[in-house]
Formats: C-alpha cells, structure tokens, sequence
C-alpha cells in the first residue's frame, strides 16, 4: 500500500481506499527516529518555489476560491495536478511548467501517449493568451518521447499518424473493442475467484489482474479485446449471467464496462 504523506494535517494516507493515519515519529520496524520525508508532489513543490503560491489540487477545499484568487493577484504562481490544465482562461500567464511530463506515459494504458500529448497541449494554451508572448517548458526524464517532441512542435497531425498506425498493430481501439469486467468483494478472495471464472468462460480475455482496494472491498479485473462488438457483449452477458448464479457469490459485485475510458 502507498501512502501519500500530506505535511499541513500531519498525515499520510491512501487516496485509493480512503486509509488515513498519523505521520509515524519512528520507524516501525527498526524503531529509528531517523525518518526523512522527501516528496515530488504539489506540496513539496509550494515549499520550494519563491513567491506566492496558489495550491490547486485534491486537497483544496474550494478550487473556485483559489481560481479566483490566483485571477486578482498582481502576480503568483497557480500550482496543481493535471486540472490546472484544463478549461481556465488567465489572459496575464506568461509561463507554463510541466514537471515530470514523462509520468503519463508510464501508466499502463494504451491511451497513455495520447493523454501526455493532451496534457502539455492544453498546458501550452494556458499560456500567452494576452498581450504578452507566452512560453512553456516541459520537464522530463524522456524528452524525446514522441508524444512530447510532438506537442511542444504543435504537431497534432503527425501524432494522430503515429498513434493511430500503432493501435492499428496492437488492435486496439478504434480498431477494436474493449470491454472491462470488474469483480468486487468485502471478502479476500472472492473477487479473483470469480474473476478466474469469468476468464475461464471468455476465451481470449485477459486476466484476471489485481487491481487497488477501494472503500474496503478487493477488486479483480477482466478485459475483452474483440474486432467483433456485438458477438462479444453477448458473450459477456452470458458468461457474467452465469457466473454470478453460482454458489457463493452474493458478496460479489460484479460490473461491465463496454470501452471504459
């Protein structure tokens, strides 16, 4: 389980499954009162930069104060997660950062490239709306990842060519469908159980994979990647129906997501 440390509540926590605890004074295994705190997040950056800082992220308690705020400031640096963006018009910015560019693109996800293009896209836009010529600068440990070369070149034509040659060969969408079965239990093992059955019965799916414990239940998951749309939702449908009728399921949840996104 990782725990993300939060400095102004003294806490570390789960922003998966909601867990939450005290800030440890001493090493639980060792007892060492040694314990460094080093960080990349949002927080640790507003500790560093010089200025006045306006935080947006999951702890903002009212992200239409900060917005505003950050508007009617003389000056101020406005700091956050992937939502600073997304859809704000501050004519006044002159600069636009993005640091560790490169994390999008290691999530396991095919439409990783595709977000990290989106991504510093959108951040460039933010930029230079007024009088005043804008810059940006991306930061990353890959920077000659083809989905940064490309959206600090501006090239959206270039990089819907490459990404779609590439799911083309990996048949994945639009040039397939997938479809998502997510098992959910309270109990240790029934997920996956059931999740096991449900792949058993669907020839060429994938799975099952553990996923992060969320609000106390255990999850598993299966995917179905079909050229054949409507055989495939058929097939999902009778082989969840079936399942889910066996002995010892009612603690199972089970969810179908066609194209989950």
């Amino acid at each position: 389980m990782t725990l993300v440390l939060h400095r102004a509540s003294g806490s570390i926590s789960c922003h998966h499954c909601g867990h939450r605890e005290r800030v440890p004074e001493r090493c639980v295994d060792c007892g060492s009162v040694s314990i460094a705190r080093h960080g990349t997040g949002t927080e640790r950056l507003e500790t560093e930069l010089p200025g006045t800082v306006f935080r947006l992220d999951g702890d903002a308690a009212d992200a239409g104060a900060v917005l505003r705020a950050f508007e009617h400031a003389d000056e101020g640096i406005l700091l956050g997660t992937q939502v600073v963006a997304k859809g704000h018009d501050f004519p006044d910015v002159e600069l636009g950062v993005v640091v560790d560019a490169h994390q999008t693109l290691r999530f396991p996800d095919f439409r990783a490239e595709e977000r990290t293009f989106s991504l510093v896209t959108q951040l460039a836009g933010r930029s230079g709306r007024g009088r005043e010529r804008g810059r940006v600068i991306v930061q990353s440990l890959n920077p000659d990842a083809p989905a940064l070369v490309l959206a600090a070149a501006h090239d959206a034509p270039a990089f819907l060519e490459e990404e779609l040659a590439r799911r083309e060969a990996l048949r994945y969408p639009p040039f397939s469908t997938l479809i998502r079965i997510v098992c959910a239990s309270p109990q240790a093992g029934a997920a996956h159980d059931v999740a096991s059955e449900l792949r058993e019965a669907l020839p060429g799916s994938l799975g099952p994979a553990p996923l992060f414990r969320l609000r106390g239940r255990e999850r598993s998951q299966v995917v179905i990647k079909a050229e054949d749309r409507k055989a495939a939702v058929e097939a999902v449908n009778v082989a969840v129906g079936k399942v889910a009728k066996g002995a010892g399921r009612k603690s199972v949840s089970i969810s179908v997501d066609v194209e989950p996104q």
